[in-house]
C-alpha cells in the first residue's frame, strides 16, 4: 500500500499489540483520527480482489508474518505472484505506549521499534489473521 504516516501524532487511541487485535485497532484508529491518508485508513478503505475486510496488523501479528515470510513468499511465487514481504519498516496498528509513537516492525531484523506517528513507513494490509 506504499508509505504513509500512522497519524494522530500526540493523540492516544488506546490500541493493543496482541494477536487478533489488528482489526479492532484499525477500527479504533479510523474512528479516533480524522486525518486522511493514514496507514489504518488505507487498509480499512482497501478493496482488493473483491475483498474489503483488510486491516493494519498489530505488532504481534507482524511478528508472525515475519516468522513465516519465507513460506508466504514461496507460496506467492508458486501461485504466480511476486514476493511481497520485503526488508522494510512496516507500521503496526499498535501504539508504543505514548501518544506520539507507534510500533513499526523492521523486516530486516525482526524487531519492532517505536517510531513517531507523523513519520512515513510502509503499510501492509492483511485479512482475517
Amino acid at each position: 500500500q506504499g508509505p504513509s504516516s500512522w497519524g494522530c501524532y500526540g493523540n492516544g487511541i488506546g490500541t493493543s499489540s496482541l494477536i487478533g487485535s489488528g482489526f479492532a485497532n484499525t477500527n479504533a484508529i479510523v474512528a479516533g483520527c480524522s486525518e486522511t491518508g493514514i496507514a489504518a485508513r488505507l487498509c480499512k478503505n482497501l478493496i482488493l480482489n473483491g475483498y474489503s475486510d483488510w486491516f493494519l496488523p498489530s505488532k504481534n501479528e507482524l511478528q508472525v508474518i515475519y516468522n513465516n515470510r519465507g513460506l508466504i513468499n514461496s507460496g506467492l511465487a508458486a501461485n504466480g505472484g511476486a514476493a511481497i514481504i520485503t526488508n522494510n519498516f512496516y507500521w503496526s496498528s499498535s501504539e508504543s505506549g505514548q501518544s506520539a509513537t507507534a510500533w513499526h516492525f523492521y523486516f530486516n531484523d525482526g524487531i519492532a521499534y517505536p517510531n513517531g506517528k507523523a513519520d512515513p513507513d510502509y503499510v501492509r494490509a492483511v485479512r482475517a489473521f
